[in-house]
């Protein structure tokens, strides 16, 4: 007959089977039937590109750009699903230089970890806790988190931008999908601020 470490191995090795078999079947219907949100549209108020130095040892003086911005978007099919753990959104700028170089540059990032979470507001650095809202719809106000330049140091190849709000949603179980969650309508100039 078999022994107590055989029969424990049997099983292990059966119930292992089993539960790879399991997650596999949630992985596959969950990304066949992942809910795909409504492209909403992003407003730009103010773009501006100023002189300035990063706070740094030996930076040297170059274009730094920024931009105030308000998203309202509904995301809540795809957080309101089973499989998903957290939801990742982030602003990013598209544009060419005129030496015909695609740059994209991430400007803005949030995390996402509930439902209830709706109302992202990143106006100061302060304030990191989301405020809870009672409408379905996901709202982001603020400036860009992130210091926006270009390699050359100077913006004034660039004309205009495409900014956009993307998401990545990363499920329990499966595989990593991405989307677009809101658009600017059309490029957006790039002005420059006088000191």
């Amino acid at each position: 007959m078999y022994s107590t470490l055989q029969r424990l191995n049997h099983f292990g090795s059966i119930s292992t089977t089993f539960i790879v078999v399991l997650l596999s079947l949630i992985s596959v219907a969950s990304f066949l039937t992942q809910p795909v949100p409504e492209v909403a549209t992003l407003s730009v108020s103010d773009l501006i590109v100023q002189r300035g130095r990063l706070q740094r040892w030996r930076a040297r003086e170059e274009d730094i750009a920024s931009l105030k911005f308000a998203v309202r978007t509904d995301l809540t099919p795809v957080l309101n699903s089973y499989n998903t753990k957290q939801l990742y959104l982030y602003l990013t700028a598209a544009y060419v230089d005129s030496a015909d170089k695609a740059h994209e540059v991430v400007l803005w990032d949030r995390i996402i970890t509930r439902a209830g979470s709706t109302d992202f507001r990143a106006v100061g650095k302060g304030n990191t806790k989301p405020r809870v809202m009672r409408n379905p719809h996901i709202k982001a106000e603020g400036r860009s988190h992130y210091h926006w330049r270009q390699p050359s140091g100077s913006f004034k190849t660039v004309d205009n931008a495409n900014i956009t709000l993307h998401y990545s949603l990363m499920p329990y179980v499966g595989i990593l999908t991405s989307g677009i969650a809101a658009e600017a309508q059309g490029p957006v100039d790039i002005t420059y601020k006088k000191r």
